[in-house]
């Protein structure tokens, strides 16, 4: 049967767009990874937002919890011990929110659980490769420089040969501050005067095992803490040490008041820049105005609560009013609300074309352009014949024989011009030794490709696209079409 006519058969079909799924926020469960009860207020705050909401909230201990059952299609684990109790917890990846507090990162252990829980496919806030970045003090100084932002001048410190060369390069006067790479609410953070001090300071530290840098010293009596979500401003606080506090340091856990905060246009560029950076989905970053410049001092992958901001409008980005903790809590889990706002980043790379085998050819892989610019609502394949049987579709690809049931009909637009009518089909398809059930329009026209990867199927695939480079993660398949490459 010709192609012209098998369309005809699917003209009761209609042609499906694709939709988001928001979740109502009382369907929401939501997961605190910490390391004990390290991270107390937040967590606790937490729970009562959610509890006042209505909304399932436990805290999972990364020193006890482990995942005792896992079934990766369908999204769903089982973690067990998650309270130290023995007691399990099920979790599934369409409804789940998964914060990961600092603590969740220290130790390898922990580490591989937040790694196979992002795996998986559940959204994190943040996920390993972001957390880590802001945990580590010299990493994200590098990112932020490496974007052009301005920070404090920094070096890092290994030996007592190096210090006189860190202090150097970082303008060779004093005070300077000496900080350890990870540590947190002012922890490990010193200022010394002078270089016998310095010398001291670091050898001290070395003791134990401590990695260390140096930063030249901005005399402020405030900064400012920054709430972003998705690159997008919620809040901002500026914290104002207080007169009879001789610490330098500005930390509301040190005693430092806050009070709600207005972010001049320049400086809400300059958080917004500074947040991207780290490719922290949610994080708070500290900047500081020191003679007439704008610093920023750190982007925070798991930031406290505990201050006074001035909300701001998710759309608009236009200062509202003076929000409470329980009020911050609340306007973040609105926002993750929205499908759109849970969408991961792709960190594994992957390039313009990839080989793809189908279930039932598994020797004969499919040279496959990844579009990223493509929206239609299933990825095309070129088959050699198809034709209709009933609800069903007959189909072949490269000798290979396949019947399958037809899902609707795909109508691809070039301009306002339908182009081509494509029965829409479910097949396994194989990706970097992975399985998917993908959705496939059949088109028998000449296409100048054998398969065209749709972002819809990307986003499944969890990868970013090089535009430089062919078959990163897949063996090279020769093109069988001229235009093809």
């Amino acid at each position: 049967m010709e192609t012209e006519l098998l369309m005809e058969k699917f003209n009761d079909y209609f042609t499906v767009t694709e939709q988001t799924e928001d979740i109502p926020i009382e369907d929401m469960q939501i997961v605190i990874l910490g390391y004990g009860d390290a991270d107390g207020t937040f967590a606790n705050l937490l729970k009562k937002v959610a509890k006042k909401k209505k909304i399932s909230c436990e805290l999972i201990d990364v020193n006890e919890a482990f995942i005792s059952a896992s079934d990766v299609e369908i999204g769903k684990v089982t973690i067990q011990n998650y309270d130290g109790e023995d007691n399990s917890l099920d979790i599934e990846t369409r409804n789940t929110l998964i914060f990961v507090r600092g603590g969740a990162v220290e130790s390898l252990t922990s580490q591989s659980l937040v790694s196979s829980l992002q795996t998986i496919g559940f959204f994190l806030v943040n996920d390993l490769e972001s957390m880590m970045l802001c945990s580590n003090k010299m990493s994200n100084a590098i990112a932020l420089e490496r974007n052009n932002i301005t920070i404090p001048k920094t070096s890092i410190v290994n030996n007592v040969k190096s210090i006189e060369d860190a202090h150097r390069r970082i303008g060779g006067k004093f005070p300077v501050i000496i900080k350890t790479l990870t540590g947190t609410q002012g922890v490990g953070v010193a200022k010394v005067n002078d270089m016998s001090s310095l010398v001291s300071v670091c050898q001290s530290l070395w003791k134990y095992d401590a990695s260390i840098l140096l930063q030249e010293f901005l005399d402020v009596s405030s900064d400012v803490r920054t709430l972003l979500v998705n690159g997008k401003i919620i809040g901002a606080a500026e914290r104002v040490r207080q007169k009879e506090e001789k610490d330098f340091r500005n930390n509301v856990h040190l005693g430092a008041d806050t009070r709600p905060y207005k972010l001049s246009d320049e400086e809400k560029e300059l958080v917004i820049n500074a947040a991207r950076s780290s490719g922290a989905s949610y994080c708070g970053v500290d900047h500081c105005v020191y003679k007439g410049t704008s610093y920023i001092l750190e982007v925070n992958g798991s930031p406290g609560i505990r201050s006074h901001f001035m909300g701001y409008d998710y759309k608009t980005q236009k200062s509202t009013k003076k929000i409470s903790d329980e009020e911050t809590i609340e306007h973040i889990l609105n926002i993750y609300s929205d499908e759109r706002t849970r969408r991961a980043l792709m960190r594994q790379e992957a390039g313009y074309i990839e080989s793809i085998q189908l279930e039932g050819m598994e020797h004969d892989p499919i040279r496959a352009k990844l579009d990223t610019g493509n929206s239609a609502t299933a990825t095309m394949l070129h088959v050699d014949t198809m034709e209709a049987d009933g609800d069903f579709v007959k189909w072949t690809k490269n000798g290979s024989s396949f019947k399958s049931e037809v899902l609707y009909v795909s109508e691809p637009q070039r301009g306002l011009k339908p182009f081509d009518r494509r029965p829409v089909i479910e097949h396994t398809i194989i990706f970097n030794n992975k399985r998917y059930n993908a959705e496939l329009g059949l088109s028998t026209k000449d296409t100048a490709s054998e398969m065209l990867v749709n972002r819809k199927l990307m986003t499944k695939f969890k990868v970013a696209i090089n535009p430089n480079k062919r078959f990163i993660l897949s063996d090279v398949v020769e093109a069988n079409d001229s235009t093809d490459h």
